[in-house]
């Protein structure tokens, strides 16, 4: 495994359940120092625990025998840092945590006073991603298909909801099947236009709702107006990651942008299979039929916000979806730095 210690260090340093699992404790230990400059050299990590300091050496590297001297050089200075009154008192017990380590080198560690475990970087890693909030933030979150090919197929029901705040008489009113009007009301929440709680009778339109229904077109209410679509265009860039359909859309235009680096135009053969990975969805979308509607339908989605354009198999970036994929990785970026920082 080839990583460096720092990166190691940052994980268990946010992660005390982790240290508390390699370590074998009965609780989870608090930090007190990390890379802490003695006369010997640097202690990795620093800990107390009950009544007592935990000195931890971390390696990225197989056990060896010299590693032993050097933690005991770390003891011998907080030792003497105690007695100066410079830490707080309490017995110290060392640790060496090596990628690999035998027995008889852990009873070699264990006959010098010092604790020796070994650990898997790949474990770390993968707890890394699966439980810190910088990873779990961005990739939880996956689009969904739920079967409205376009925009404009919901304004009908936008549109009544002026009138109405009722599911039953929205059944009554719009000449859909129950599963088409369910879908209708899934994708107009997801887009937060609709406030609405699954299987209530109660809804209605959110504020983004209603100034996208002041936004429609006065002649062909039907269609999508170009001062709705800027709406919602501005609304996918500030809230990527508001909603599963939310983070399609986005994901779609960025799929496009990383594809031409390749080629350009895209072809849609491309985009079909490299969407389907960059979404998260390889094992849900398998059969060619799921991977085609679902990549057409957030193509669609994307095209009906001026971000996109196709013609035929083909499909191109607009100046709005160039200024787009450039916002949004800006806005990651910083989303990534602030979720860090809470980390």
């Amino acid at each position: 495994m080839e990583i460096r210690e720092a990166q190691i260090e940052d994980i268990l340093v946010n992660a005390p359940e982790l240290t508390k699992k390699i370590l074998d404790l009965d609780e989870m230990p608090f930090l007190l120092s990390r890379q802490m400059l003695i006369p010997s050299g640097r202690l990795d990590l620093l800990y107390t625990y009950q009544t007592k300091l935990l000195l931890i050496e971390l390696k990225v590297t197989e056990f060896r025998r010299k590693f032993v001297q050097q933690v005991l050089d770390y003891k011998t200075d907080l030792i003497a840092y105690q007695q100066n009154g410079r830490i707080i008192a309490g017995q110290i017990q060392p640790y060496l945590l090596c990628t690999s380590v035998t027995e008889p080198q852990k009873k070699l560690a264990l006959d010098n006073g010092v604790v020796c475990a070994d650990y898997h970087p790949e474990k770390v890693l993968e707890f890394f991603y699966q439980n810190l909030r910088p990873i779990a933030f961005f990739s939880e979150i996956k689009p969904i298909d739920i079967g409205i090919w376009n925009f404009h197929l919901i304004h009908e029901l936008l549109y009544l909801l002026e009138k109405t705040s009722s599911v039953k008489a929205l059944r009554r009113l719009v000449q859909n099947s129950h599963r088409t009007l369910y879908n209708k009301i899934k994708f107009g929440s997801e887009l937060r236009l609709i406030n609405w709680v699954p299987n209530s009778d109660g809804i209605t339109l959110s504020k983004l709702g209603q100034e996208y229904v002041k936004r429609k077109d006065k002649i062909f209410p039907e269609r999508l107006s170009e001062a709705q679509s800027v709406l919602m265009r501005e609304f996918v860039m500030q809230n990527p990651y508001e909603s599963p359909i939310v983070l399609g859309i986005a994901s779609v235009v960025e799929s496009v942008f990383s594809l031409s680096k390749n080629t350009y135009p895209v072809p849609m053969s491309h985009l079909l299979q490299y969407f389907t990975y960059y979404a998260g969805k390889y094992f849900d979308w398998q059969t060619k039929k799921a991977k085609y509607n679902a990549t057409r339908m957030y193509l669609n989605y994307a095209v009906d916000l001026g971000l996109l354009a196709r013609s035929g198999d083909s499909v191109y970036l607009t100046p709005e979806g160039f200024r787009f994929t450039i916002q949004m990785q800006l806005h990651k970026s910083l989303k990534m730095m602030y979720s860090l920082k809470l980390a």
